[in-house]
């Protein structure tokens, strides 16, 4: 494990599983879902279970993870099987930086990119700034998906804030435009009364950010919405099989290039996928910003740290 910290933040990353972000605690409140089960035995210490899925989440304990150059469904492009949710999550990755509170790691993928991740963290304001780059190190070029997979740890009277924009199920349908259903009621994406697994997707937002307000903490994320102009929600509250077995009750929010959870090979098909030229480069930084408990919805939120409010629900 690699560990950087400042005055308020410790963060644990694991080099073995594409330097995912284990657990980012401030003030000494863990902020992300993290699980210590001893089953299923991950993949990454057996052997494969016969499908990319469940080699991927066998080895899922919560935490935050990159996921390109591929998202969602396996899929093949170009004659190259691209395993669910990319390989960069789940491959040893090289630290080439680390200092008491900046670390930086790359690694290449199955196809022609390399990928280098920096993760550190920041005084003032407050918060974890996430920075990755694309390479195409060869003479073609290259398409790739890419999103973040943050999970939190959901309880009964959470609440979401999102940008205003249309809120699709797994299917595809529209249900409605953030913060109403069709037929006008409200949308809850933080429901704990019953066990379920479902994903859902904010198609085409105005701006990139979201927060999750819990009543010990709130937690904010902020991105470039041309670098991820989708959001996928995915919720695991007590659902019964494998890999969780009733175990978790988490909500992941996910900036996203694509949707739905297709795979690179659909993105393509529906112009989503970005493109890079010989030598050409990409980057994103995506910010997490702490703030405390409140009844006051989160109207936005920069890089920079910046937070706006609105009135209390």
């Amino acid at each position: 494990m690699i560990v950087i910290q400042n005055e308020h933040f410790v963060v644990t990353l694991n080099e073995h599983l594409g330097g995912e972000i284990s657990q980012v605690s401030f003030g000494g409140i863990d902020l992300l879902a993290s699980y210590d089960w001893s089953s299923p035995v991950g993949r990454s210490r057996s052997s494969t279970y016969g499908s990319e899925k469940l080699d991927w989440l066998s080895d899922y304990r919560g935490g935050w993870q990159l996921l390109i150059p591929n998202a969602g469904a396996a899929c093949e492009v170009n004659g190259v099987p691209l395993p669910f949710h990319g390989e960069w999550s789940r491959t040893h990755v090289k630290v080439v930086e680390h200092s008491s509170h900046r670390v930086v790691m790359t690694s290449g993928t199955r196809l022609p990119l390399t990928v280098t991740r920096e993760v550190q963290v920041v005084s003032n304001p407050p918060r974890v700034l996430i920075g990755t780059s694309v390479h195409n190190t060869t003479d073609e070029s290259a398409k790739f998906i890419w999103g973040e997979h943050p999970a939190f740890v959901v309880e009964s009277g959470d609440a979401i804030d999102l940008p205003k924009s249309d809120l699709r199920n797994s299917d595809g349908n529209q249900i409605g435009s953030w913060p109403r259903r069709m037929d006008g009621g409200r949308l809850d994406l933080v429901t704990t009364e019953h066990p379920h697994e479902a994903v859902h997707f904010l198609t085409d937002l105005p701006n990139g950010w979201a927060a999750l307000r819990r009543s010990a903490i709130g937690v904010a994320l902020a991105w470039d919405v041309n670098d991820f102009p989708h959001a996928w929600i995915w919720h695991e509250i007590g659902s019964s099989g494998f890999p969780f077995y009733g175990r978790a009750s988490l909500v992941a929010i996910e900036p996203a290039s694509s949707w739905p959870g297709t795979g690179l090979a659909t993105a393509i098909e529906r112009g989503q996928a970005f493109e890079l030229s010989p030598d050409e480069r990409r980057s994103t930084t995506v910010a997490l910003i702490p703030f405390p408990s409140s009844t006051r919805p989160l109207n936005g939120a920069s890089v920079s740290g910046h937070l706006t409010f609105g009135d209390a629900e």
